[in-house]
Parts: C-alpha cells; structure tokens; sequence
C-alpha cells in the first residue's frame, strides 16, 4: 500500500478512536443519570427487561434500558472495531494493540459487572467495581486515541521538560492516579448511604470533623478532594508554567485546571440546589471530564509527534 494511502487509513481510524472516546463519555453520563434517579433497578432483570425486550413504559426502566442499549449497540461495537483493526492492522504498533486487546477486555468485564449488579440488587461493592472498571476503560481509550494523533509512547522525560517544568511529566502521572482515586472516594459516599448527610458546604451541618459515621463518610469525599485538588493544581500549573512546553500541553493543562475548580463548584452546588437531579448528574458527567482532560495530558506527555508509524511503509 501507498504511503497516502496509509495515512487515510490512519485518519479513519484516529477518527473512530476520538468518537470512541465520545461515545464512552456519553454513556459514563448516562450511567449517572442512572445512579442519580435511583433507576438501577428500572430493569430488575439482565439482559432482559421484566422479561422482554424493550423495557415498559415506565420513566425509570427507559432510562435504565437506554443506558444498555448504548452499551451494547454503539460503544461495544466501536470497541469492538478497534480492537479488529489493532490487529488486522496494528499489530506491530505495542501502544495501539495493547490498549485495544485491553479495552476489548474491559468491556465484557463491564457489561458481567453491570449484569452482576443488577441482578444482585446493587450492592455497594459491585457498584464500586463498575466505576472502576468503566472509568479505566475510559482512560484506556484516551491512549488509543492521543496515541493514533501522536504517536507511540517514549516512557522519559520529554525534550521540552527543563527547567521545573522537568518535574511535570511524573507529577501529572501522579496526578491522574489521584483523580481515579477521587472518584472511587465519590462512589463510596453513594455506596454507604452518605451521599446527603452533610447538607452544608464547605462544613458539614456546622462541624469540619462530624462526629456521626454517615456524615464522615460523606466528609471523607471532601478531604480526598481538598488534598488532590491542592496537588492536582500545583501539578498542572507546570503544564502552563514557561514557554518550553507544545502548546498543546499548555492548552490542556489549563483546560483541565478550569475543569477542576468547576467540578468543585458543581460539587457545592449539588448542596446548595438541596441535590437536585441534574445537578448531580453534571457533577458526575463533569469528573469523568477532568478524568480525561488528566488522562489525555498523562498520555500526551509522553508521546512522540510526529513520529513514523511502522504500519505506513507495511502496505
């Protein structure tokens, strides 16, 4: 094959492998909206929906049933598709064919868990679990995608990092392992039934340490988020800090800084709206969007622009 040729196949896939991303991002939201309006159990059944195959009338088995049918007719398929062409296609390219071979995996581990919560009557646990997986499926996307724009990945300290801007690639990484942690500490106010125990912000019901076990559990969240907020902002401050680094790191790391301090303020104010609905399912939808916008940055770093793929000249 043509050395053009190539390259459109590379545009086609680089263009599939962004919407992926998308596509993922949208049914993470959709899982929100799931969680928020208690319609878990809209389906009470897995695969089936009270024994059919579209779900009844009801507001909260739709909303359940829309959450699966995305799953299993748009993002299943798409990562399917990657993970045919990494090997039909990419074989030899280690930072496109493992991270598809393992997004392929973690989708089946996704819909058994998402099976296994439903039909377990979601236990905390389970659910926990489904974030997990969901949100490293996320990320492993995230490097399919930067990598099909970028290139492979070169695990050192890129050229541009002189300076204190030297100390960025690895505080970033450090950063992104932060915010997955954040999240799971979220989930885990859900999971035990703290989620509205403390109904003041930034206190909880006047006190900073509450004595009472929910209300710690809910406060736990905020402490996770007080002290990786605080990291997570001197990290990415370097990303825009100086003139050394692409303007496309500069770009994102300012970019996942505005993110950050509006999913605090979205957090406060699913508070102050006494949690409405749909200002917690953007609180959600907006911390798998810092999750990204930090996933991507990761990723970005420490890849190699411009950079020949082997596939071009493999015909």
């Amino acid at each position: 094959m043509e050395l053009n040729q190539s390259n459109q196949f590379h545009n086609w896939f680089r263009g599939i492998s962004a919407f992926t991303v998308l596509a993922t991002f949208g049914l993470v939201i959709l899982g929100g909206v799931v969680r928020v309006t208690d319609s878990g159990l809209g389906c009470p059944d897995w695969p089936a929906c009270h024994g059919g195959i579209f779900p009844p009338l009801e507001t909260k088995a739709i909303i359940e049933y829309s959450h699966r049918i995305t799953a299993s007719f748009l993002v299943g398929p798409l990562i399917l598709f990657l993970f045919i062409a990494s090997w039909m296609r990419y074989r030899q390219e280690k930072w496109i064919l493992i991270p598809a071979s393992l997004a392929f995996i973690l989708v089946i581990a996704q819909a058994m868990l998402g099976g296994a919560t439903v039909l377990a009557e979601l236990p905390g646990a389970t659910i926990m679990a489904h974030l997990a997986v969901g949100e490293t499926l996320v990320a492993t996307l995230v490097v399919i995608a930067v990598v099909a724009y970028r290139g492979p990945l070169s695990l050192k300290i890129p050229d541009w990092g002189v300076g204190k801007v030297r100390r960025f690639p690895v505080l970033v990484s450090i950063a992104g392992v932060a915010v997955f942690i954040l999240l799971l500490s979220g989930s885990y106010v859900t999971i035990t039934g703290a989620f509205g125990a403390c109904t003041e912000w930034p206190v909880c019901n006047g006190d900073v340490i509450p004595e009472f076990r929910l209300q710690m559990n809910h406060m736990f969240h905020r402490y996770v988020a007080a002290v990786v907020g605080l990291f997570v902002l001197y990290s990415l401050h370097l990303g825009f800090r100086g003139r050394t680094q692409p303007i496309e790191i500069r770009v994102l790391s300012m970019s996942a800084v505005a993110l950050f301090v509006a999913q605090v303020l979205v957090g406060a104010f699913v508070i102050w709206a006494d949690f409405a609905q749909d200002i917690r399912a953007l609180h959600l939808a907006m911390a798998t969007a810092v999750w990204i916008a930090v996933s991507a940055l990761v990723v970005m770093t420490f890849s190699s622009p411009g950079s020949r793929w082997s596939g071009a000249s493999n015909g």
